[in-house]
């Protein structure tokens, strides 16, 4: 427990210094930046990401470069994360073709706060429902378990800005994770074995450059359970503005998810099937 509280207390130093740095580093363009300006195609350059989540921070260093024009562009990019459940680092590179994205992930993650079930006479898994897991997982509770695993992403994106107003986002995923089999996964609020997944998703944003952007989300999984990929729904919404704490590039991104009627789905911190995500994140060109 303790390593867990001294891994975290390190991300969200690193991160207040590089608030710290963001807030005192002249902008010669400090002129009014759009409230929904991450919804558009982003500029090419040399960038570091510096995200604070509800549990901890996570760093990128990204680098975009533009080729054949400004209509496509290669990304490459590092990153970095440290939370209260887990920790992962990550390699990616994403190819643009106009509104078309394709690329890849390949990383390594540690989980720390792990938790993992025993199969069920009449269902997947026994005692796994959010309260089981509550009662099994808590801030001022011992580790339950731990597991380490390489994890490998393949993905199409489609972007469709229809018009000023509104935009649409499509994502397909391959996910390969090495994890424990009937583990819960802190990112997707699911428990799942090892092996492949399938992930889409849609998302939708009215937008305005005085308020940012907000809209309905749709997500599946395929999830690998028993040798089998098994179908999950969610949906929600996602919200996105700048948060202005920066002259500019930095904004406060909310996403929720829910399954109303699964007590197994969602973060079991909550007394609800939902999957909440705050995250606040400044962008520092290099």
């Amino acid at each position: 427990m303790a390593r867990v509280h001294f891994r975290v207390r390190c991300a969200l130093l690193l991160f207040a210094s590089l608030v710290l740095v963001g807030l005192t580093t002249p902008d010669p363009t400090a002129a009014q930046q759009r409230q929904d300006f991450v919804l558009s195609i982003q500029p090419s350059g040399t960038f570091i990401l510096a995200d604070y989540l509800f549990s901890g921070a996570a760093l990128t260093l990204e680098h975009r470069l533009p080729i054949y024009g400004s209509s496509n562009d290669l990304t490459l990019g590092a990153a970095t994360l440290q939370s209260y459940p887990m920790g992962q680092a990550l390699i990616r590179a994403d190819l643009r073709m106009l509104f078309l994205s394709l690329g890849g992930s390949l990383g390594y993650r540690a989980v720390w706060r792990n938790l993992t079930f025993e199969p069920g006479e009449d269902s997947y898994c026994q005692d796994c429902d959010r309260g089981d897991r509550r009662a099994r997982e808590s801030p001022f509770k011992d580790t339950p378990g731990s597991d380490q695993f390489l994890f490998a992403v393949g993905r199409a994106a489609l972007l469709l800005p229809f018009n000023e107003h509104f935009v649409m986002a499509s994502l397909g995923t391959m996910r390969y994770e090495g994890r424990e089999d009937r583990s819960f996964d802190w990112f997707f609020a699911h428990v799942h074995d090892r092996g492949l997944m399938w992930r889409w998703e849609t998302q939708a944003f009215i937008k305005h450059r005085d308020w940012g952007g907000i809209g309905p989300y749709l997500q599946l999984l395929m999830l690998p359970r028993d040798g089998e990929l098994v179908p999950r729904w969610a949906f929600g919404f996602n919200a996105v503005t700048r948060a202005g704490l920066m002259p500019r590039n930095d904004l406060v991104f909310l996403s929720v998810l829910t399954r109303p009627t699964d007590p197994h789905y969602g973060h079991h911190s909550y007394h609800a099937p939902i999957r909440v995500f705050l995250l606040y994140r400044m962008i520092l060109a290099l």
